[in-house]
């Protein structure tokens, strides 16, 4: 027999008091960044046009360390740095990239006088379709390939690299999810020409918002430099300038938050496996998989619903989540492809199949520094209830969506 629901769908009270949100938010010790915001004042040093300050020199050294790359180079945002990337390896023509990623990234190439061509997803993954990028190698005049790691994994590097050989095009990386990632050893940061890290508050090493482009390339590096901060390369060309600077005060909240590192990743990790041990094998519910190759950030999980099975849509499962104070989303739904002005952009019938798939489906669940083990056993609850009423819920909702 079903017992009586407890949802705050169908009437009760939210099992979650305040909204818990999705994203990382790991943020320093207040008595620790208040020294490091006294010492900036004391220097009056916050930002400069030719130099970066001490704070920012000290933090892509780390970054360096940390990631065994040749060129850390801080910015005040991930965005500039997608932009300076694609202008500094001349690309101005077509750019292969996936419409399942923020629109921000396919945004950059826009800024960058580029046209996006979309590939597809492996959809249990989420991570670029390789064979999807090969046919459009063959059957575009493509440039360059702009890679993305997704949801604190990484993209299969391997395949793409050798693709980007076979084609004789530039490959780079939008690595905002895959800080500290790694693949057979390698770190993500060290892959294709160029990849960018972003800081965003929402992801596992934050600078409250910014980003950083790493390289083994000296040439480039040196022009990346010369473009983010109004100065003149190595080699005697002025750069268009992106006024991209990192601050004093990102560095500060960067240099604190990668020594929490290991200790973050740990607690993602035990939060991610608490996820999968409540609520593996719940009818209609995938949780997205990892190559055996990849050692994620575990700054995400996230799941398919699929609603033959689970009984409710992913929208109708967010929806009860929400009434419950859990801010779960559905993140890059709509995908790029189907936003003004790249909806503008000729598609093969078919070509983003699984694109739309994950679209509907793919669901995201808070991880992070706000969540305890008492909240995943909240949130795991109410899914699997919301499976077993599923019936009960639709009929909540349906006159919900009409209106």
């Amino acid at each position: 027999m079903i017992g009586k629901p407890s949802l705050a769908v169908l009437g009760a009270k939210p099992r979650i008091r305040e909204p818990l949100p999705v994203g990382q938010f790991y943020w320093p010790a207040w008595e620790y960044y208040e020294r490091a915001a006294r010492d900036i004042f004391a220097r009056r040093f916050y930002t400069s046009q030719r130099f970066a300050g001490p704070l920012v020199v000290e933090f892509q050294l780390r970054l360096q360390e940390f990631l065994g790359v040749k060129h850390a180079i801080a910015l005040r945002t991930a965005t500039n740095g997608l932009m300076i990337v694609a202008h500094t390896l001349g690309l101005r023509g077509k750019v292969i990239v996936p419409s399942w990623t923020s629109l921000a990234t396919v945004q950059s190439l826009a800024w960058s006088h580029c046209e996006p061509v979309f590939c597809d997803i492996d959809l249990h993954a989420q991570q670029m379709s390789c064979e999807s990028v090969k046919r459009l190698l063959e059957g575009a005049d493509a440039e360059g390939i702009l890679g993305v790691h997704l949801w604190g994994n990484a993209a299969p590097v391997r395949e793409l690299e050798a693709l980007a050989r076979e084609f004789g095009v530039a490959l780079y990386y939008d690595a905002g999810h895959a800080f500290g990632c790694r693949v057979s050893q390698r770190a993500v940061g060290t892959f294709g020409r160029a990849e960018v890290l972003s800081f965003n508050a929402a992801n596992i090493l934050s600078t409250a918002e910014g980003g950083c482009i790493t390289t083994n390339d000296d040439e480039l590096a040196d022009k990346i430099i010369a473009m983010r901060g109004d100065e003149v390369s190595g080699t005697g060309v002025a750069m268009q300038s992106a006024t991209a600077r990192m601050s004093e005060m990102q560095a500060a909240i960067g240099l604190l938050v990668l020594d929490e590192f290991d200790r973050n990743r740990q607690n993602n990790k035990e939060q991610h496996d608490h996820y999968v041990q409540k609520l593996i094998g719940t009818p209609g519910m995938e949780i997205l998989r990892s190559s055996s190759e990849t050692s994620g950030n575990f700054q995400s999980f996230v799941a398919l619903v699929e609603r033959s099975e689970f009984g409710l849509t992913r929208d109708e499962l967010l929806a009860v989540l929400r009434a419950e104070n859990v801010a779960a989303t559905k993140h890059f739904s709509p995908p790029s492809h189907t936003v003004k002005p790249f909806s503008e952009i000729a598609l093969d019938r078919g070509q983003l199949q699984n694109t739309e798939l994950a679209a509907q489906q793919t669901l995201q669940f808070p991880v992070g520094a706000r969540v305890t083990a008492e909240h995943i056993e909240q949130i795991c609850d109410i899914v699997r209830e919301a499976h077993t009423h599923s019936k009960s819920i639709r009929s909540v909702l349906a006159p919900l969506a009409v209106s």
